[in-house]
């Protein structure tokens, strides 16, 4: 199986030309803005690229058009991405306002949506990104021969995230709203914080538009829905929250990893959502591909400078004790070096 990995983590290398090609093509537009919107967005490309870097493996899930697929990722993400920081960084803090942009996010993913004003509650307005935006992403997802079969799956990861977003920058007080919205929503299997991160995570999204190329009968959308949620997904952003722990805690941001009692407490969850993210994808069709997904989240955000500046990287290097993850780790820190990770 690690033989195929390399293969895959090779090929993956090879992709990240292909996305700062994408992300360059939006930068463009980007530019066109007014003032205050062009600054958002110019900024959400510029600090957040890796998320559509990391995304860009699923465009090598056997059976997927690549150029295809890394379009849709990049659309999406960067829709995410930019109303991320039109939420976070305007002074505005309405869910309602919030909800309404984020329909853009919604309509990107049913071909048969018809683009709206998504700033109509907004105070600032352009018609010529978020449209496009919206647009290059349904196109490319209109080619996937089988995505109508998964679009339910995908429409509920996504209201789930919508929902996230809108919750999470309100003011005052976003962590009861999110948490109140969580228990009256999901089960008592997990944290409630555990939930949460799982519903902000775009993976099971990008899973499924993978899916959506391949006739193979043997792997069905909900088993990967019961892998990637909550599982792959809480895994996910637990690791995003937990490596900004001292940045939300300095500028007064939620934070999913703060509830945790100690660092060690955070990791052992962290451990729990990688060992039952393994028993899970084992009965995937293509374990390794999955198994390098995990792994590749686990070395990617280990080797963030965040962690060794918080004083956390000893303990978070209990989860990166396997041979292979270690391989990772250190091509991941290569990467971050080279500037190709960041």
């Amino acid at each position: 199986m690690q033989l195929k990995q390399i293969r895959l983590l090779l090929k993956y290398v090879n992709t990240f030309d292909l996305v700062k090609d994408e992300l360059k093509k939006w930068e463009s537009k980007a530019k066109l803005l007014p003032d205050e919107l062009r600054e958002q967005a110019l900024l959400s490309i510029k600090n957040k690229a890796f998320h559509c870097l990391g995304g860009s493996i699923y465009a090598l899930y056997p059976g997927v058009k690549k150029d295809e697929m890394i379009t849709a990722i990049v659309a999406l993400q960067t829709i995410s991405d930019y109303l991320d920081n039109l939420c976070d960084r305007m002074n505005v803090y309405d869910d309602q306002t919030f909800m309404r942009l984020h329909e853009s996010f919604l309509d990107a993913l049913d071909p048969t949506a018809a683009v709206k004003d998504y700033y109509s509650l907004y105070p600032l307005k352009e018609t010529i990104y978020l449209p496009s935006l919206v647009y290059e992403c349904q196109n490319a997802i209109s080619n996937m021969p089988l995505y109508e079969l998964n679009k339910p799956k995908i429409l509920e990861l996504a209201s789930y995230y919508c929902k996230l977003q809108a919750l999470k920058h309100t003011k005052p007080d976003p962590k009861k709203r999110v948490k109140t919205w969580i228990e009256d929503t999901f089960t008592n299997e997990l944290f409630w914080n555990e939930w949460a991160a799982a519903t902000g995570s775009t993976l099971g999204i990008f899973m499924l538009f993978a899916l959506s190329y391949s006739p193979d009968t043997s792997v069905t959308h909900n088993q990967i829905f019961e892998a990637y949620f909550p599982w792959i997904q809480g895994l996910h952003i637990l690791l995003d929250y937990f490596i900004d722990q001292a940045e939300d805690h300095e500028f007064g941001d939620l934070n999913f990893c703060a509830d945790y009692e100690s660092t060690k407490v955070a990791v052992d969850r962290l451990n729990l959502f990688y060992q039952v993210s393994k028993q899970r994808i084992a009965k995937l069709k293509h374990p390794y591909f999955h198994d390098i997904v995990i792994k590749g989240l686990l070395a990617m955000y280990g080797s963030d400078p965040k962690l060794s500046e918080q004083g956390i990287l000893e303990e978070y290097k209990r989860l990166l004790r396997n041979p292979f993850l270690q391989l990772m780790y250190r091509t991941c820190l290569k990467l971050r070096k080279r500037k190709e990770l960041y």
